[in-house]
């Protein structure tokens, strides 16, 4: 990843966990990173397989 997208990827995180305090209910099953939304992309590495989380 580029330097933009990392700080852009950890600023989104920061934001989020300082004004959300909902759990995530999805979660990328390539990266396996969770979502807080559901997406057609995963926000973190931009593939197809966000899922909701069991």
């Amino acid at each position: 990843m580029g330097l933009f997208s990392d700080v852009g990827r950890k600023f989104e995180e920061t934001k989020q966990s300082l004004t959300d305090t909902q759990q995530p209910e999805y979660v990328c099953t390539s990266c396996e990173e969770l979502v807080r939304e559901d997406f057609e992309y995963c926000p973190h590495c931009g593939e197809d397989s966000v899922e909701a989380a069991a």
